[in-house]
C-alpha cells in the first residue's frame, strides 16, 4: 500500500487580497547623459561622412564623459566610444588628407 503525502497549504490564499508597492521595489535609474549620445551619433556619422565630424564628436563625448562622472549620469560606455570612434576618425582623414597621394 502507498501513502499519498497531505497536500501543501496554499500560502497565497488568504481572506484578504495581498496588496504589493510596486513602486517602491522599483529604483529610479539616473538618466542618459545627452551629450554622450550626441558625441556617440557625431563620430559614428563622421565615419561614413569622411568629414571633420569625428573630432567634434570626440569632444562633445568628452563633454558627456565629464558630466557623467559630476553628475552621475549614465552612457559612460557611450562616451568612451563616442572619444575613440571620433579619434579613429580623425587619423582616417589624415591619413587619406595626407598619406595618400592624389
Amino acid at each position: 500500500m502507498t501513502s499519498v503525502p497531505p497536500r501543501p497549504e496554499n500560502p497565497w490564499t488568504s481572506d484578504t487580497p495581498q496588496m504589493f508597492d510596486l513602486e517602491a521595489s522599483v529604483k529610479a535609474r539616473p538618466a542618459f547623459s545627452k551629450a554622450a549620445i550626441a558625441g556617440f551619433t557625431i563620430s559614428c556619422i563622421g565615419l561614413f561622412v569622411f568629414a571633420m565630424l569625428g573630432p567634434l564628436g570626440a569632444a562633445i563625448s568628452g563633454i558627456g564623459l565629464r558630466r557623467i562622472k559630476e553628475q552621475g549620469l549614465r552612457g559612460r560606455g557611450l562616451a568612451i566610444a563616442g572619444i575613440i570612434i571620433g579619434a579613429a576618425d580623425l587619423a582616417f582623414y589624415l591619413a587619406a588628407r595626407f598619406l595618400i597621394p592624389s
